[in-house]
């Protein structure tokens, strides 16, 4: 497991340092899910990642709505913009992924959402529409910040003409790390302040974002014998 000091995206403060630290042990499931590991040898089951795709197309519009929804409570005009940026532009990284992969893969849209794709998007939801902006911004971060450290790790052990290259590619850009700095950045200026209850609420939910992407992989692997 990665240290701190050897994160590609390291914490910006000692409350971001908390989130990750009480956090290490579900994201070191993540890094070596068998998901992930499959991502990186190109041995994942075409059937896994079409399903894992088409529930992430799903996933990118209700968390779209659950960034609106976490900028019009932000306190500050720096999270504000911020937040409303990433509900825009965020939809757009992400969708402009799925269509350069969905019609290599020749993977059509699903017609409805899955249970793990449910029960994540109606967390974020509930916790945008009933918490504070920082805890709302806690339970979004895991998708963006525990994802580009996944795609850094994982892109390491790439072997060549990896057929989910690109996948591995999105997480690993440049533009992207900016996204996710600015986005720690912003939660350790959030979680600053706050008060003791509202920082433990504030890692609850982070746990519980990780907790639901470890079902997003286990269902994706449950459509093949991988």
């Amino acid at each position: 497991m990665k240290t701190l000091l050897q994160l590609n995206t390291p914490p910006a403060g000692p409350f971001t340092a908390q989130l990750w630290n009480e956090n290490e042990a579900l994201i070191e499931r993540i890094f070596n899910h068998p998901f992930c590991r499959g991502l990186s040898n190109g041995s994942l089951p075409v059937e896994s990642f079409k399903h894992y795709l088409q529930q992430d197309a799903l996933y990118i519009e209700q968390d779209a709505r659950a960034f609106a929804i976490t900028a019009g409570k932000s306190k500050t005009r720096e999270s504000f913009s911020f937040f409303l940026h990433m509900a825009k532009d965020g939809l757009e990284i992400e969708r402009a992924l799925h269509q350069n992969l969905m019609p290599a893969f020749k993977i059509e849209p699903a017609k409805k959402m899955s249970k793990a794709c449910c029960n994540y998007t109606s967390f974020l939801l509930n916790t945008a529409l009933n918490e504070s902006s920082a805890i709302s911004a806690a339970a979004l971060l895991p998708c963006f910040w525990v994802y580009r450290e996944t795609g850094l790790n994982i892109r390491q052990s790439s072997i060549i003409n990896n057929p989910y290259q690109p996948w591995l590619d999105t997480y690993a850009d440049d533009v992207y790390g900016e996204y996710v700095s600015k986005f720690i950045n912003i939660l350790e200026c959030e979680m600053a302040g706050t008060n003791k209850t509202e920082r433990q609420e504030m890692l609850r939910v982070f746990g519980h974002s990780i907790a639901y992407e470890l079902d997003f992989f286990d269902e994706a692997l449950a459509q093949s014998n991988y």
